[in-house]
């Protein structure tokens, strides 16, 4: 199986990277600073890039993506679309690209979280494209083609990254090896349209 990992070098991307590189034999990093397989995915033409100069793939990973941290009362349009562009538009934008690329029965698995649904203050505006992102994938799983799948991961607070003893949105930081899992079983299993929730 030939996997590309966007975001390889984050918290959750590094460790999926770092986990199927030990399983299978050909696993692609990507992120914004790679000198070998550089990705913005705010921008179209820059996701293109990297396709062309990879092997058809049969998976890719995409833990990547950003949005603005600020109350409600701070919020300006600005701030909602450094979210929409990055977190949404950019997966959106990922699949509409990927699905052109990857051999028959391929698999994308998109990255949102906890957010989507539990709140946590300053998060508004990630709660607002994670939960975009869980409806588009409902929705558009369907219309993939050639037996591609579409599934999202929504982990929450990942231990270590934020303390193991402090709630995030209300629930308890999860181990790192426990948000692997789900992912892995994004990756292997025949499901399509699922949103794999870990927290």
């Amino acid at each position: 199986m030939k996997i590309l990992i966007i975001g390889s070098t984050g918290t959750i991307g590094g460790k999926i990277y770092e986990s199927l590189k030990k399983e299978y034999p050909e696993v692609y990093g990507a992120h914004r600073t790679s000198t070998s397989y550089p990705i913005d995915i705010t921008d179209n033409s820059s996701i293109e890039n990297l396709f062309k100069k990879l092997p058809k793939l049969d998976a890719v990973i995409n833990a990547a993506g950003t949005a603005t941290w600020k109350p409600l009362s701070e919020l300006t349009e600005k701030d909602y679309y450094v979210g929409i562009q990055s977190k949404l538009m950019g997966q959106v934008n990922l699949v509409n690209v990927a699905k052109k690329h990857l051999n028959n029965q391929g698999s994308i698995t998109l990255t949102t979280g906890i957010l989507a649904e539990h709140y946590e203050p300053k998060a508004v505006a990630l709660s607002l494209v994670n939960g975009a992102i869980h409806s588009f994938v409902n929705a558009a799983s369907n219309e993939l083609e050639r037996g591609i799948r579409l599934n999202v991961v929504a982990p929450g607070a990942i231990a270590g990254d934020f303390p193991k003893n402090q709630k995030f949105a209300g629930y308890y930081p999860i181990d790192i090896q426990e948000a692997i899992k789900v992912y892995k079983e994004a990756l292997t299993s025949n499901i399509t349209g699922q949103i794999f929730k870990k927290y």
